[in-house]
């Protein structure tokens, strides 16, 4: 399939998009040079690695990229959250990334749309803040279940302790030998993923909520205590 390039104008700078498997995914240069990222490699290397990727630029395309390179870094759509996330002046008032935050929700996020095929309309963005509101109830429901977890983790590591052998021993007897170590080094994986995953869901709610009511200095609700 075809990757389909689009090009967005923002001021003096053009913001590329291309849809690669039907996402869309932006030229990293273009956003680091329009949010005044001093270090672009650093802020690539530290988003997720789902969230970027390198794209070949084919033969059709090179008049839309700098001839010298056949390759380039793209972001994808979580990727350019993060990365206004972590901008310091996206919520100052006047600066160019608090403009560009203001034009990606008036512009351009109203038109990047997923309907089966990569296509640019003008519609509202695709993420009414009713849908935002039952993605914030189903997390606090994924966070509550963390901390019973964590509490049951926490319980198996001092049941391991050699001065609580008698703990571990009374429940191997009672309920059998796996509880206690599922609840050890599996149930440790699982935290990790769940915390790595309700920090990712959370960021994006915050910012999706701040991008609809527009405001001027969002502030950051914590959901968890990790």
């Amino acid at each position: 399939m075809k990757n389909q390039l689009s090009i967005f104008n923002f001021e003096q700078s053009s913001i590329r998009v291309i849809a690669v498997n039907n996402e869309p995914w932006f030229v990293a240069k273009d956003l680091c040079d329009t949010l005044d990222i001093k270090n672009p490699t650093q802020a690539l290397a530290n988003l997720d690695e789902d969230e970027r990727a390198m794209f070949n630029i084919g033969l059709d395309q090179r008049e839309n990229f700098d001839n010298r390179v056949s390759e380039i870094n793209i972001v994808s759509e979580s990727g350019m959250y993060t990365l206004i996330l972590r901008c310091r002046d996206a919520v100052k008032k006047g600066s160019i990334p608090h403009r560009f935050r203001k034009w990606v929700t008036a512009e351009v996020l109203p038109q990047i749309r997923k309907t089966g095929s990569y296509a640019l309309q003008n519609t509202q963005l695709n993420l009414p803040l009713a849908e935002i509101q039952a993605d914030e109830e189903a997390l606090q429901i994924i966070v509550n279940l963390y901390h019973s977890l964590r509490e049951a983790h926490e319980f198996a590591v001092l049941a391991h302790d050699v001065d609580h052998r008698w703990l571990k021993q009374n429940i191997d007897k009672d309920l059998g030998g796996h509880l206690l170590h599922n609840l050890n080094r599996p149930a440790k994986n699982a935290l990790d993923k769940a915390k790595k995953y309700i920090h990712a869901k959370s960021e994006r709610i915050m910012f999706v909520k701040g991008m609809l009511s527009l405001l001027e200095a969002p502030k950051t609700k914590r959901i968890a205590d990790f």
